[in-house]
């Protein structure tokens, strides 16, 4: 298939709109020679002349005129092309990987100083399982990673250290059952294998109800009331409530709130971003740090306390795996 070259194409407007070979040559920073070989590959390519020397320099034939007609228009179209998808360019695109409900409490805050200082940087927010972000960090696939991760290991850069508690409805108290019902993430999330371990450690019996890769739908069954499941003070959702000691639930670990980054040089507008997010997560006070004593926390229509707790905030695109499990699990 022939096509006809836009190197070609620039020096032939050139030259025909300055009627000049000598003074296209200069404005592309270019030989005359090499000027002239263009035109004459571009005139093997048309198979006709382009241009006939005069005593008012380089004119258009016939051939040349028609060309130019299309010429001008090919070389906008390209230009204009470039100077669009520049604006798309890896440069001015940020990735960040986050746990859905971190992304979608946590991140809103961060997002926007951070676009008051980079308002032209796309953000892409990537929600998948920690090993998975780590090694998209590792890959260069994302800049930055927010991870859930156990306190034993040492690895990335330490934000925050949480204690796992326990959430139920308002108005339920799915706890109270012999077989503990639980809603949970997916299969190696960091959360469920520290549920599971404490667990069967207490020797308390349970069934899975709800597997989830996201929160929305955990926290859909908890507030139901038709399990009950765990989560870190500072991201503790709107809606339920902790479980404390007397509740007859076994005391949970710590996990640490971990930031990866792309290593070597980071762009600044990633180095940007994970600067805000360091610094949200580590002035972020826990939930049991703002609450009243549990004798004076308000109680609901149910005679329940009930937790006021930080709002989530729509927006973040997440894919849900969710599974519906009632036989008791020995994960």
């Amino acid at each position: 298939m022939q096509h006809l070259d836009y190197d070609l194409l620039r020096a032939f407007v050139m030259v025909a709109d300055t009627s000049s070979f000598t003074k296209a040559s200069e404005r592309l920073f270019r030989t005359q020679a090499a000027i002239s070989m263009q035109i004459k590959r571009l005139e093997e390519r048309i198979g006709k002349p382009l241009f006939v020397r005069g005593s008012y320099g380089a004119q258009l034939t016939s051939a040349g005129e028609l060309l130019m007609q299309y010429a001008r228009r090919m070389l906008l179209l390209n230009d204009e092309a470039l100077a669009k998808l520049s604006i798309f360019s890896t440069e001015d695109v940020v990735r960040v990987g986050a746990p859905d409900d971190y992304a979608s409490i946590i991140l809103p805050e961060v997002l926007f100083l951070f676009n008051r200082i980079h308002p032209d940087v796309q953000l892409e927010i990537v929600t998948r399982d920690p090993l998975d972000l780590v090694q998209d960090v590792r890959d260069g696939k994302v800049d930055l990673a927010v991870v859930i991760r156990h306190s034993e290991a040492g690895d990335g850069e330490l934000l925050r250290r949480e204690t796992l508690r326990w959430i139920t409805s308002t108005h339920k108290s799915p706890h109270a059952s012999d077989f503990l019902p639980l809603a949970l993430y997916s299969r190696g999330c960091v959360r469920r294998s520290i549920v599971m371990r404490a667990l069967k450690k207490a020797d308390r019996r349970f069934k899975l109800v709800l597997s989830s890769g996201t929160m929305a739908p955990i926290l859909a069954a908890v507030s139901a009331g038709i399990a009950v499941s765990v989560a870190e003070d500072s991201v503790t959702p709107a809606g339920v409530r902790q479980l404390g000691d007397t509740d007859g639930l076994p005391s949970l670990c710590t996990v640490d709130v971990v930031l990866y980054r792309t290593p070597g040089h980071q762009r600044r507008p990633a180095a940007t971003l994970a600067e805000h997010i360091r610094l949200s997560l580590q002035r972020r006070r826990s939930l049991s740090e703002t609450l009243p004593p549990r004798s004076q926390q308000p109680k609901s229509s149910h005679g329940i306390n009930s937790l006021e707790a930080p709002l989530a905030c729509e927006g973040v695109t997440v894919h849900t795996n969710t599974t519906i499990e009632s036989a008791r699990q020995q994960d």
